[in-house]
Order: C-alpha cells, then structure tokens, then sequence
C-alpha cells in the first residue's frame, strides 16, 4: 500500500498554491510563515522532488508543483463537499444522485420532491458537478442519470427515454412574428443556439428539406437549462429535447413547431451499480421511478392538443 503524505503538508501546499506566498498561506492557516516552509520542505523529501524554487525569502512553483496541485485539488474539493453534506445531514441516510444543470432542472427536482415525500427518513443531494473526468468507477454518487454513451462493466440501468428534439417557440415570440408555415421560414426568425444541444439547427433544418442554411442566431449559450430559459422568455426560437422541455410546454410557456421534422436523438437512462441494486434506499428510489414510468409518469405527461400543424398547451 502506498504512504500518503502527512496531511497536514498537503494543507500547506494547496495554501501556498492558491495564495501565492508562504505569508499569505501562513495567514489562511493561522500558523507561522517558517511552519508553512517545513510544511513544503517535509512534502519534497516524501515526494522525492522538488516543488517550488526558493529565492530570498519567496517561492516559486515548479511544473512538477502545479501537476500535482491539479491533480489533488479533486480530492480536497471532494473532501469539501462531503463535510458540507454529513454537516447537513447527520446521520440521516442520503441518496446522492449526478446528473446535468438541463436534467436537474427540468425533469428531475419535481421527481426528488414528488419520492422525498414519501421518504421522509432518506435525504436527497443531487450533483450537476461538469461530467468531464468524471468516473463512475469511484462509487462517488449512488446513481446517474447518463445521456447516451455506454455503460460502464459492473453497472446495470434503467431506460428513462428517447429524447425527440423539435424546435420550440415561446407564445409571446410566436404572437409577434407570427407561425411559420414552413420549416425553412424558421431562417428569418431569432434562434436559440445552444452548443450542447442534441442536434444542431444545421442538421435539424437538411432533415427538414432546408438547403442553404444561414443561422440567425440571436442569443448563443453553452448550457441546455440556460437556452430554454431563454426561449420561454422570447429571445428565439430553440431545438430542445421532448423530455427536458414537457413541463414548459404543458405550463403553455413553450409550444413546438412542425413535430412532424421532430429528430429522434439520444437516450437516458439511470444507472447504478449491479451488486449495490438491493441496498435499500437505490431499491426505494429505483422500484419508485419504475412504477412511475410504467404508469405513464404523471409528471411528465404535456396536455397536449393539436390544432393544425400547432400544438397548443392547455
């Protein structure tokens, strides 16, 4: 088994990384300025390497510094938000669940709320930390909510549903520049342009018979939660996935246009690992979404009603 380094000369170093001085590290950690050195100098000699270069009274990071400041950062940001979370909770038992801001936001929270009140001894914490690097190897949440890609070995999973990606168009946009009668007059209207989205306007707009495509773009963004905020409130029109944007459109908020171009696009699913399926509070949560969906899950179901080639929310 491999030593770890004393933790408390980690502590210094993070410190020192982050300030940029042994006396401002020394401040941060209430200690002495020479402490905070011996701290560095007992971190070296277990590394075997230097960290910083020493002139005068100053010290400045090596690349072999920085490397490893990057790489330990994780683990003090982990550590971080564990405390806040056992602080939060006690002893209750916790459920922690990762998904994305666009998931989190409209579709999930309402289901949170809609189990946590039928299990008032189990909390909740739900993650949208940035999926890069992020391995589900390292048992760090309970469950995923994972759009497309495949599963990882040692997992098993729920199907939650193919998104089918349309544009949508907010009422007030669609009073004043009127519904489009064919999808290429969607050219002349504001869109939404969402670099994460599921399919691009390019793509959605070939497969919609559209040919020499110039995007008008009136409000660009690099997160789905942020673009169909933007779209409910009239800045353009956006391409949005069915699932994500059922609450909206059954509030009247969002209305789809030309559903027969609609995209059929990735799927997402929940996945857990296999051997922990019949711990108690993954089965409480899992049993519940899949009666949920089974049933046609209320909460996500749009009254929908179709006049014509709109679809109107009632």
């Amino acid at each position: 088994m491999n030593r770890l380094p004393p933790l408390n000369a980690l502590v210094a170093f993070r410190a020192v990384m982050e300030t940029g001085s042994l006396v401002a590290a020394a401040s941060k950690l209430s200690i002495t300025a020479s402490a905070v050195s011996h701290r560095l100098k007992a971190l070296e000699d277990h590394l075997g390497l230097e960290l910083f270069e020493r002139r005068s009274r100053a010290v400045f990071p090596t690349a072999a510094a920085y490397r490893y400041s990057a790489e330990i950062s994780e683990a003090f940001d982990r550590i971080a938000s564990a405390t806040r979370a056992v602080e939060t909770v006690g002893n209750r038992d916790t459920l922690s669940i990762h998904c994305s801001n666009c998931f989190a936001s409209n579709w999930l929270l309402k289901r949170v709320l809609a189990f946590g009140d039928l299990n008032e001894d189990l909390s909740t914490i739900v993650s949208c930390v940035e999926s890069d690097g992020l391995d589900p190897e390292n048992g760090q949440f309970d469950l995923y909510f994972r759009h497309g890609g495949d599963l990882p070995d040692g997992y098993d999973s729920l199907p939650i549903g193919h998104e089918r990606v349309r544009p949508l168009i907010s009422p007030l946009l669609l009073e004043k520049i009127g519904y489009p009668r064919k999808p290429a007059d969607l050219l002349d209207a504001p869109m939404v342009v969402c670099s994460q989205a599921p399919v691009s306007w390019e793509d959605w707009l070939l497969q919609a018979g559209v040919r020499d495509v110039a995007i008008r773009e009136s409000f660009v963004c690099d997160q789905g939660v942020v673009a169909l905020e933007a779209a409910r409130q009239g800045f353009g029109v956006v391409l949005a996935s069915g699932i994500l944007s059922a609450e909206l459109e059954s509030m009247g908020q969002l209305v789809p246009l030309f559903p027969e171009y609609q995209m059929e696009g990735a799927g997402y699913h929940l996945m857990w690992r296999e051997k922990r399926r019949e711990e108690d509070k993954i089965a409480k949560f899992c049993n519940w979404l899949e009666r949920q969906l089974e049933s046609g899950d209320a909460l996500a179901r749009a009254n929908l009603k179709v006049v014509g080639e709109l679809e109107i929310a009632q």
